[in-house]
């Protein structure tokens, strides 16, 4: 009974689900960049003005309290809420921006994911497969960091790349999980184990 519920965990449907989420999301962003750019700039605006309007009831109950505290609030407010009227009146300098800090994120992420590869215990492979995803990643960043001709569009389609690419190898991943699963066969005796 233990054994059966090891074996059948099917722990491949996650990265089954993931690998569909990555590659439709991806193919959207590679296909229709214009649009996917307004979009995030539209959904990014309505954030940061809820963001916005939070950090300004902050700073209204900070003010109650005394003190000057509810400065950093309120200036915080403020910037969450220019924010916001620049994301819904020039998506463009809103995508610029979302592009820096999408570099430096990428930079980071990629050099945190190819040092934990390096000294994580486990299969050779798998580390060197963490590594190489870690490098790529930072190399994406830096491309879209340091390359002030790159445009958003094209920023945009790098991103859906990658996110198609993530996905092909997540739905090959639970393949190769599912296989893993369908083969495994109860250890000798267990059957008889089991009629007692």
């Amino acid at each position: 009974m233990a054994f059966r519920m090891s074996c059948g965990t099917e722990s491949w449907r996650p990265s089954l689900v993931a690998g569909v989420i990555l590659i439709v999301l991806g193919g959207i962003l590679f296909l229709f960049p214009e649009g996917s750019l307004r979009i995030v700039a539209f959904l990014f605006g309505i954030l940061a003005f809820i963001a916005g309007i939070g950090l300004f009831i902050g700073a209204w109950l900070l003010s109650r309290s005394g003190g000057m505290l509810f400065v950093i609030p309120l200036f915080l407010g403020a910037c969450a809420v220019l924010l916001s009227i620049l994301s819904f009146t020039d998506p463009g300098l809103i995508g610029a921006f979302a592009a820096v800090l999408l570099g430096i994120i990428l930079i980071i992420a990629g050099l945190s994911g190819t040092i934990s590869a390096i000294f994580r215990p486990g299969p050779d492979i798998r580390r060197l497969v963490s590594a190489t995803g870690g490098i790529v990643l930072a190399a994406l960043g830096a491309l879209i960091l340091f390359s002030p001709r790159l445009s958003s569009l094209a920023i945009v389609r790098i991103i859906g790349a990658v996110l198609v690419c993530a996905g092909l190898i997540a739905l090959a991943g639970s393949v190769v999980l599912s296989i893993r699963e369908r083969s495994c066969a109860p250890p000798p005796g267990f059957e008889r184990l089991e009629r007692f």
